[in-house]
């Protein structure tokens, strides 16, 4: 019986954190209070939360769906949707001199 109440402690931990992150992210990205208290170099760059909010969104659907259907064809679909994007963020995280290259070139705002 406690490893139930721990359980749902934790998941309550978990979706209290994933909402927050959510949140914390949009208002950073519509500019607003928050985003100019922050100085202009520790604002994190746009296309970097646009991502992660990406991820995160094709995690939360792909999560459910797989646990409740693990070998259905829409879980596997929606498996390699998440494996491709995971792989385009870490491509992404890990070439930032080469993204920043271009938003620089097409004159996009970075922060």
């Amino acid at each position: 019986m406690l490893s139930h109440a721990v359980a749902v402690i934790a998941l309550s931990l978990v979706v209290g954190l994933g909402i927050s992150a959510v949140v914390l992210s949009i208002v950073i990205l519509c500019r607003g209070k928050l985003y100019h208290h922050l100085s202009p170099e520790a604002r994190p760059r746009r296309y970097v939360l646009i991502s992660m909010l990406a991820l995160f969104a094709v995690f939360v659907i792909w999560f459910p769906v797989w646990m409740a259907w693990p070998n259905a064809l829409v879980s596997r679909l929606l498996l390699g949707l998440f494996a491709v994007t995971f792989g385009v963020v870490g491509l992404t995280s890990r070439f930032t001199w080469l993204v920043d290259g271009y938003f620089k070139r097409k004159g996009w705002p970075l922060r």
